[in-house]
């Protein structure tokens, strides 16, 4: 068996004690490192697990591509899941584990690299965590929707058909890869005054940043890793 564990959006005293339980227990977690066209950069979750008592032999870490361009990301994936393979396959006693941020099971690379380890005929088992959209609303309070409100999550990309769609409707919408789609966004919030626009970088780190005023979010570059809910008025 290998476990998918998710480590919630990057406060640690979000993590699920299941996932905890199965990170102390795990004799290699595959861990990944960004690397984008800055260079190589300090591993948010293994930071994390670090804070949490986890040892650093423990921490097997690898390198993802973080980039438009997905080839470099698929063949990262594929490296874990033949890597983890063996690694079980040699050690049919050892406790393995690949951890995910925000949920496992939720826009996440796990899809890519289960499906691989499932193929070669390994079972694997998701541990459920807290997405980082839902840390974002608990930080800024209320309800993300209610009664029989919808929501919409919309991954970076849409046609601009979807886009006005979500835009004109009376739903939430949260737009995560907050980098992919800063234009439309930005365009979106002069279009569209009339609804509430939130914006969060790193929500539950140290780079922490939130802002509801959209003067401040048109100034700002956005990083992969930001979220925006757009709520009706």
């Amino acid at each position: 068996m290998i476990y998918f564990v998710s480590l919630g959006p990057g406060d640690p005293e979000l993590i699920t004690l299941k996932a905890l339980r199965t990170l102390r227990e795990a004799d290699y977690i595959y861990t990944p490192v960004p690397v984008s066209r800055k260079g190589r950069h300090t591993s948010k979750a293994a930071e994390m697990m670090l804070s949490l008592g986890i040892r650093e032999e423990q921490i097997q870490l690898y390198d993802l591509p973080m980039s438009k361009d997905r080839d470099g990301a698929l063949e990262a994936y594929d490296l874990v899941a033949r890597t983890a393979t063996q690694k079980q396959q040699d050690e049919p006693n050892a406790r393995i584990a690949i951890v995910a941020e925000g949920d496992c099971g939720f826009y996440s690379s796990s899809a890519y690299i289960g499906e691989q380890i499932e193929q070669a005929g390994l079972a694997t088992e998701q541990i459920c965590g807290v997405p980082a959209f839902i840390a974002c609303n608990g930080r800024l309070g209320g309800q993300l929707v209610q009664l029989e409100e919808q929501c919409t999550v919309i991954p970076g990309e849409a046609t601009e058909e979807e886009w006005t769609r979500a835009w004109q409707s009376t739903h939430t919408i949260v737009v995560m890869k907050g980098s992919l789609c800063e234009a439309e966004i930005k365009s979106a919030i002069t279009r569209y005054p009339d609804r509430k626009w939130h914006y969060f970088e790193f929500v539950g780190m140290p780079k922490e940043y939130i802002t509801s005023q959209t003067s401040d979010i048109l100034e700002r570059e956005f990083p992969y890793f930001s979220i925006i809910i757009s709520k009706c008025r």
